[in-house]
């Protein structure tokens, strides 16, 4: 059994909308053992579409698609799928109830578009869309399966989760394909490749693979079997491997993210933590709020973009950024210290530098930042140079200033 991913939307194809519903679904199919046969991106035309429809149903069993349900001119998917099955569209009470309920939750009248969101197909099967007012729908011709689904992610995963997950993995092969990553930053994919050629002798290439950001490397376990168990162990094995070669710079696993993993330690250690931020305006203490629970272990920021705030809030002297400069170890010291005390943390982390494009200098590149973290056994800086796009800047600056932290609660 094998099985097809379809995208629709004109915004994909030009590149305006990152598709990562695909990504998603060949994952999840993955590791109920559904190989992925074919994915395939089509704009929003009828022609497009029935043919694309047609071709996946030719050369597979199952076909999974996202786009086009939604209440504008332009959602045509579930038109097109109707028509290829002959079906007709009939109007469900249910699901208009449940749209113009999710528009009473928000004190919202819902429009007069949103009704044709109501007319199904019928004889398909309609799935249920926690998350949003496009039901998803599933065709069924003989053996083939066609199922319909929303294209915001949060809404596609919903119903994939709720609805269809459980029922394909009974369809499946029982052939498992499951997969193990292991995070790593500070350390660029060549230099991981270098340590890691011992442990890719012999080793299939189609187990590991290098998945590189700008924010750091994931490499990914893939192996396969009918035993899901031995297949968890040969993955556990062979990530420990990877761990004795790769050290202290694998800073999680899966799903975990570095302000998780900051989190858990600093709430193990029954520590505080303040920040000061410059060049990435903010960016730490989002991550580090994105955790839930983070407030038994974050009390708060201070962004200081000027040098005026710095002195006034954070208490920066003025001869240190006349004499050093905003992005120094001087400055960033004294802005960790200052935002430690006048917050009353036990750690105080601090960052500064030039996010560009603009602000470079021969002495001080575009790129060049430079963190600082103050605790009670005293004050470390750490100066780092970062490539890239302003945005990449920013992200890699607060990835490299938590990753700072997490190195330090790990030797207390």
């Amino acid at each position: 059994m094998k099985a097809s991913i379809i995208t629709i939307g004109n915004e994909i194809l030009s590149g305006m909308t990152l598709d990562t519903n695909s990504s998603f679904l060949a994952r999840e199919l993955g590791t109920i053992g559904i190989p992925v046969a074919l994915k395939i991106s089509v704009g929003d035309r009828a022609d497009d579409i029935n043919k694309t429809f047609k071709q996946a149903l030719a050369q597979t069993d199952i076909i999974l698609c996202t786009g086009g349900l939604g209440p504008t001119s332009d959602d045509i998917t579930k038109k097109v799928a109707a028509k290829l099955f002959g079906l007709k569209l009939k109007f469900d009470k249910k699901i208009l109830d449940h749209i113009r309920s999710r528009f009473a939750k928000r004190g919202i009248e819902m429009p007069a578009c949103n009704r044709g969101q109501a007319m199904v197909p019928d004889k398909a099967e309609v799935l249920f869309n926690p998350e949003g007012t496009a039901p998803g729908l599933l065709f069924k011709k003989g053996k083939k399966i066609l199922i319909l689904m929303p294209g915001v992610p949060r809404e596609m995963k919903a119903i994939f989760a709720g609805s269809l997950k459980e029922r394909l993995e009974a369809l499946s092969c029982r052939m498992k394909i499951n997969m193990l990553t292991l995070r790593t930053t500070g350390i660029s994919e060549s230099a991981i490749a270098e340590k890691l050629i011992p442990f890719e002798k012999g080793l299939a290439k189609s187990i590991l693979a290098y998945l590189p950001t700008h924010i750091g490397v994931d490499l990914r376990l893939t192996l396969s079997g009918k035993n899901s168990g031995q297949i968890d162990a040969k993955l556990l094995e062979l990530s420990l491997k990877i761990k004795q070669l790769l050290g202290p710079v694998i800073y999680g696993q899966d799903e975990e993210t570095m302000e998780l993993i900051v989190g858990s330690l600093l709430k193990d250690k029954k520590l505080t933590l303040t920040t000061a931020e410059s060049c990435t305006g903010g960016l730490i203490a989002d991550r580090i709020t994105n955790v839930s629970g983070s407030s038994d272990y974050y009390l708060g920021s201070i962004i200081a973009y000027s040098n005026i705030l710095k002195e006034k809030m954070l208490g920066v002297k003025s001869q240190t950024l006349r004499l050093h400069g905003a992005v120094s170890k001087e400055t960033a010291i004294e802005m960790a210290k200052g935002v430690r005390g006048r917050l009353g943390s036990d750690l105080g982390l601090a960052i500064t530098g030039i996010a560009g494009p603009t602000g470079g200098t021969d002495k001080k590149p575009v790129g060049l930042v430079v963190m600082a973290l103050a605790g009670p056994k005293g004050t470390v800086a750490l100066e780092k140079r970062f490539l890239g796009q302003r945005r990449h800047i920013k992200e890699s600056s607060a990835q490299a200033a938590l990753n700072m932290l997490r190195l330090y609660l790990l030797k207390c």
